[in-house]
């Protein structure tokens, strides 16, 4: 069969990629590169460019679910799928890729070891990390998904967890997938009513972290060293000066979040 001029043109690309690595690549021949392995004939260049426009860029393409991928001219499940499970392992890899034994004394390094999770989630998801006395990590899990409007049984999941594992100290985190970085009167109940059980068992809520519209807003960063006891043997204003003094909560986009920028 007589090869088109497709197939030669993916021949050189194939041949270029082996000789000189990904970094002589654009973003979206390193797209097309991939869609070979789905799209076994045509030319694809097209459909990385509408890709990357109707997904404003790569971070977009890895985060987006198939049944949006799909959306775009060209581009069928195989082809979707293929794309998401890239993502999906590249996010994988961004957690795997931790230090060991991070002392997680500020809410810069507890912001930044958590936001990967929530790159191209779709619903809403409360996750809950847990602290010994020297604010290293003792756990990390989900909550539950859905709306955060069920106070006690967030409430009693992470009391439950907290006990379990003798937490001297928690944060928990939830997203506004598609709202704004504003704290809703049922974000501000279920914050309360959980300091309040943890107070019972002698563990306190150091952080609650919202995660929306490129934002991470902590929620009780203003009550800070008025009416909470600090985690460690470091009196509050001390611990709370440090815990807050590399944070920011500039907005972050999903390229940033990903390393892809």
């Amino acid at each position: 069969m007589k090869k088109s001029v497709h197939d030669n043109h993916r021949e050189r690309m194939r041949e270029r990629y082996l000789q000189e690595g990904p970094d002589g690549f654009a973003t979206h021949e390193l797209l097309e590169l991939l869609m070979y392995y789905s799209i076994s004939r045509g030319d694809v260049n097209g459909t990385a460019h509408m890709l990357l426009e109707q997904n404003r860029g790569l971070a977009g393409v890895l985060s987006a679910e198939v049944d949006e991928l799909c959306l775009t001219e060209g581009v069928g499940e195989k082809t979707a799928l293929m794309l998401n499970v890239a993502g999906a392992l590249y996010r994988r890899c961004a957690i795997e890729n931790r230090p060991k034994g991070t002392v997680y004394d500020t809410c810069l390094k507890i912001r930044k070891y958590i936001e990967p999770y929530y790159v191209g989630i779709k619903v809403e998801r409360v996750y809950a990390m847990l602290f010994d006395n020297s604010m290293r990590m003792i756990d990390f899990f989900p909550v539950c998904d859905g709306s955060i409007n069920e106070a006690y049984p967030i409430a009693r999941t992470i009391v439950r967890r907290a006990l379990l594992k003798n937490a001297t100290a928690v944060v928990v985190a939830h997203n506004h997938p598609d709202g704004f970085a504003i704290a809703t009167s049922q974000d501000r109940e279920v914050t309360n009513r959980l300091e309040q059980a943890l107070k019972l068992i002698g563990s306190q809520l150091l952080e609650h972290l919202l995660f929306a519209d490129g934002c991470c807003i902590p929620l009780l960063q203003k009550n800070a060293c008025m009416l909470r006891t600090s985690p460690t043997d470091l009196d509050d204003l001390t611990f709370f000066e440090h815990f807050y003094s590399d944070d920011d909560a500039a907005p972050r986009s999903a390229a940033d979040l990903l390393g892809l920028q």
